[in-house]
C-alpha cells in the first residue's frame, strides 16, 4: 500500500496541470469561436455588398445622388457608393475591368467608422461599370457580439480558475508545511521521551565511568595513560550525545531580556579562546550597537554550536578564518557566522538539519538540528549555505522586539 505522501504528489501535479490547461483550453476555444464569427461577418457583409451591386443594375442611373439615397434606405449599413463608368489611370482596378477578378474586398474606414469596402463590376445602360460600395462593419455586429461576450466571459472564468488554482496550491503548500511541522513536533516528543530515559539510564553510569577513569589517570603509572585516554575521550563523546539529545528533544523556554551587542561579542571571543584552535583567525564585528531583546543563554548556546562547527571545518587549513558579523535586518537583526573551509556538498546542504545526519567522523548529527530549534525558540530562523568564494555561511535572523 502506497503512503499518503506518495499518492498526494501525483494527484497534486495532475490537479495543477488541469488548473493550468483548463483556462487555456477555455479561452482558446472561445477565441476560435470569435475568429469563426469574424469570418462569418465578412461573408455576410460580402453578400450584402453583392446585393447592393445587384440593385445598382436595376437602376436607370446608378451614379445619381437619388440612387445613392434609395440604396441607403434599402441597406441601413451602407456608408457610401461610388460608380465608375470607365477605368482611371493608375487606379489599380484593371483586373476588375478586364474580368480577371470578379470582386475585391478590403478593410477601410469611412468618416472614422470601420467598414468593409467592396469593388464589383456590374452592367448598366448596355455597358460595364464598376461600383465601390462601403458597408459598415457594425451592420453585422449581431454575428460577432455573442462571440465577443463569450470570449470575455471565458477570459474572466479562466482567470478565476487560475486564481482558484493558485489559492488551492498555496493552501496545499501551507497544509503540507503544517503536516511536516506536526510530524516534526511529534518526532521531537518521541525524542524527548527517549532522551529522558537515556538521561536516567546512561548519565549516572557514564559519570561513574568518567570519574573513575579520571581518578585512574591521576594515580596510575604513566605507562597506563594511553589506555585510559580513549576511555575519557569516548566518555566525553557519549556525554555530549546525551546532552544533545536532551537539548534537541526538549528545547528550553526562552526568558527574553535586553542583551547588549557588545556582551554577545565578548561571549563569542571567550568561546573562541576555549576552542583549542590555534592558527584560526577569528574576527568579530558588529555594525549595530545597543541591545537585542532575546534569551542570552539560548542565543549563546546556538552561536557556540555554529562557532564550534566553523572552527572544526577550517582546522588544519592554511589561512583558516572564521568571522562573526552582527548587523541590522529589515525586521530585526542578522548574525552571520562564516568560514573559509571546504563548504558542503549539494546533498549535505539538503540534509543538514536532518537529525543524526553528520559529515563528521565522530559527530552526533544533532548539532545543527538543535541549533535550529534553539533559534526557532527565540522566534528567529537559521539558514546555511555555501559562501560564494569558499566555505560555509550560517545566518541567524532574529525578530526585533521592544526591550
Amino acid at each position: 500500500m502506497k503512503p499518503a505522501a506518495a499518492i498526494a504528489r501525483p494527484a497534486a501535479f495532475l490537479l495543477a496541470t488541469l488548473a493550468l490547461l483548463l483556462p487555456l483550453v477555455l479561452v482558446w476555444s472561445a477565441y476560435r469561436s470569435y475568429e469563426s464569427q469574424l469570418a462569418q461577418r465578412r461573408v455576410y457583409l460580402r453578400s450584402r455588398i453583392a446585393a447592393v451591386a445587384a440593385m445598382l443594375e436595376t437602376l436607370p442611373d446608378p451614379a445619381s445622388a437619388g440612387a445613392t439615397d434609395m440604396l441607403m434606405d434599402e441597406e441601413p449599413g451602407l456608408l457610401d457608393v461610388r460608380v465608375y463608368s470607365q477605368p482611371a489611370p493608375g487606379d489599380g482596378l484593371d483586373a476588375l475591368w478586364q474580368g480577371r477578378e470578379l470582386f475585391r474586398l478590403e478593410d477601410t474606414a469611412v468618416r472614422g467608422e470601420p467598414a468593409l469596402r467592396g469593388y464589383l463590376p456590374f452592367h448598366s445602360g448596355g455597358g460595364l461599370r464598376l461600383a465601390r460600395i462601403d458597408l459598415a462593419l457594425k451592420a453585422a455586429d449581431f454575428l460577432v457580439l455573442p462571440a465577443q461576450r463569450s470570449l470575455a466571459v471565458s477570459a474572466v472564468a479562466g482567470l478565476a480558475i487560475l486564481l482558484l488554482a493558485v489559492l488551492t496550491a498555496w493552501a496545499f503548500v501551507r497544509s503540507r508545511r503544517a503536516e511536516m511541522r506536526q510530524a516534526e513536533l511529534e518526532h521531537l516528543a518521541h525524542i524527548g521521551q527517549m532522551s529522558a530515559v537515556l538521561a536516567h539510564e546512561i548519565r549516572n553510569p557514564l559519570g561513574t565511568i568518567k570519574g573513575f577513569a579520571q581518578l585512574l589517570g591521576e594515580q596510575a603509572p604513566a605507562s597506563l595513560s594511553p589506555l585510559l585516554k580513549p576511555i575519557l575521550i569516548q566518555s566525553a563523546r557519549l556525554e555530549q550525545l546525551v546532552k544533545d539529545l536532551l537539548l534537541y528533544g526538549r528545547p528550553p523556554q526562552p526568558s527574553p531580556s535586553a542583551v547588549p551587542v557588545a556582551e554577545i561579542l565578548n561571549l563569542l571571543r571567550t568561546h573562541a579562546s576555549q576552542l583549542s584552535a590555534p592558527g584560526i583567525d577569528f574576527r568579530f564585528e558588529a555594525s549595530v550597537s545597543g541591545a537585542i531583546r532575546t534569551d542570552r543563554d539560548i542565543l549563546d548556546q546556538a552561536l557556540l554550536n555554529l562557532l564550534r562547527n566553523a572552527a572544526e571545518a577550517v582546522r588544519e587549513r592554511d589561512g583558516a578564518a572564521v568571522s562573526v558579523d552582527i548587523a541590522a535586518a529589515p525586521q530585526g537583526f542578522r548574525i552571520t557566522v562564516a568560514d573559509n573551509g571546504p563548504g558542503f556538498t549539494p546533498e549535505a546542504l539538503e540534509r543538514l538539519f536532518q537529525p543524526f545526519f553528520t559529515t563528521k567522523a565522530f559527530g552526533t548529527g544533532l548539532g545543527l538540528s538543535t541549533t535550529r530549534n534553539l533559534v526557532r525558540s527565540l522566534g528567529g530562523s537559521l539558514s546555511i549555505s555555501n559562501a560564494p568564494a569558499a566555505g560555509a555561511c550560517a545566518e541567524i535572523l532574529l525578530p526585533s522586539q521592544t526591550p
